[in-house]
């Protein structure tokens, strides 16, 4: 049997980033294989997650993904050991609770560790986590990681209220466990000292009763059939974007694009010259922090801007968007659509989106309705044909997607297991 649960926290900032990532190193160091998950959209933890596993996290996404396509991504990566981070509160989603932690949790049929932050709690914290055990019965409930405890008698004093609930640990504060923010949420891995993992899973590790943690979370995972896609691409070159700009990617969006046949080659829009390739994708990322460096690089955007226009497909999503339009933070970029973008420092949007395709584009026919998400702090002002109409989310005003010939971009992030058809597409385009 292979162990498997949860991190899940009673709500957002209760340290499940720092706790999953110190057991992932923590149980690497013994000697095991472990799977990284997280639940939702992330791309941030998700990297941090790879960096410690070695291996890249897998996003299981309710909402965005079809349920087989969710189960048959854990089923099919599932090692030894594997832990799945949490998003926001346990039960936070949907109305009807599609998207949450705890939908996650029954979907997979795996045991739910609360982290809690009982930094400011004593005997309450008995309420607080019999109300989370309780609340669905139907929740495979294990035990708590309690984060925060100031002390020695601290921990008794929780420990002695939480009598007949599985304690696999009590964290203590430590400055340690704190991972340095801006938008958009934690630093990125390739940003983050690797000292910074090693402390932290020490810390982790000195005060979790990891034999037990295993134990109790013992689970048979049924095996996922594996299921080809057909090469119809081959000789198909697609070139990627990747640094420090351009660095939101879900592993299977790359992994399904080789499964068509395409073969990928990264690049970088801060340092490199442009790759041979047939098409190009731009995905998210921090542009904005690096608009200087991509505006120096005015050799590489003149003859990616050149290839498009002689209609080499080019997909954008949220900071590749930024970088097609003609100026960000007053900078030159692409010029493929006339408009300007700025960061506001403030939140714009963050959430689901479903939209339908008012024309046909790149990746879509029209009436066709697909979902994916958003987060930026970004605005645009665009000149251009909208080819989005959001039934959910925000946009560019309750609009998205601008298009022009074989060229495509958008705030709204794609998941390829929910979108095969649309990266089909894209390729097929070249």
């Amino acid at each position: 049997m292979k162990s498997a649960f949860i991190v899940a926290g009673t709500h957002s900032g209760v340290g499940k980033t720092a706790v999953s990532i110190g057991l992932i190193s923590a149980f690497r160091r013994r000697g095991y294989e472990v799977q990284p998950f997280k639940v939702g959209p992330d791309f941030i933890d998700a990297s941090l997650h790879t960096l410690t596993a070695g291996r890249p996290s897998r996003n299981l996404d309710t909402f965005m993904m079809p349920l087989p396509s969710v189960l048959g991504s854990f089923r099919k990566n599932a090692t030894e050991v594997n832990i799945v981070e949490g998003v926001m509160g346990l039960f936070d989603g949907s109305f009807n609770g599609e998207g949450s932690t705890a939908h996650l949790a029954k979907l997979l049929d795996i045991p739910v560790i609360l982290v809690v932050d009982a930094s400011k709690l004593a005997g309450s914290v008995a309420a607080l986590v019999h109300g989370y055990r309780d609340f669905d019965p139907s929740l495979r409930f294990s035990g708590v990681i309690l984060n925060g405890v100031g002390s020695e008698r601290h921990r008794e004093m929780l420990e002695d209220s939480l009598r007949g609930t599985t304690i696999f640990g009590a964290i203590p504060k430590d400055e340690t466990m704190r991972i340095s923010e801006r938008h958009l949420g934690l630093h990125m891995a390739h940003e983050i000292d690797p000292s910074l993992i090693k402390d932290i899973s020490k810390v982790v590790e000195d005060n979790t009763n990891m034999k037990a943690l295993l134990e109790e979370t013992r689970v048979e995972i049924p095996h996922s059939e594996e299921r080809s896609r057909l090469r119809v691409v081959d000789g198909i070159r697609v070139g990627v974007a990747r640094d420090e700009a351009f660095c939101f990617y879900y592993p299977e969006n790359l992994e399904v694009l080789c499964d068509f046949g395409a073969e990928l080659v990264p690049f970088s829009p801060i340092r490199d010259s442009l790759p041979d390739a047939d098409a190009y994708y731009l995905g998210g990322g921090y542009p904005e922090l690096y608009a200087k460096q991509l505006e120096d690089n005015s050799s590489l955007r003149e003859d990616l801007a050149r290839e498009v226009r002689r209609d080499a497909p080019l997909y954008a999503e949220c900071g590749g968007l930024l970088y097609t339009l003609e100026t960000l933070e007053g900078r030159d970029m692409l010029g493929l659509f006339n408009g300007s973008a700025r960061h506001t420092g403030r939140l714009q949007a963050v959430g689901y989106v479903e939209a339908v395709s008012v024309n046909d584009n790149l990746l879509f026919r029209r009436g066709e309705i697909f979902r994916g998400h958003e987060f930026h702090y970004s605005t645009v002002k665009v000149a251009g044909e909208f080819v989005y109409r959001l039934i959910k989310g925000v946009g560019v005003e309750g609009r998205d997607g601008i298009s022009k010939r074989k060229a495509l971009a958008s705030y709204t992030h794609l998941h390829a297991l929910g979108n095969e058809k649309a990266f089909l597409r894209f390729l097929e385009a070249g």
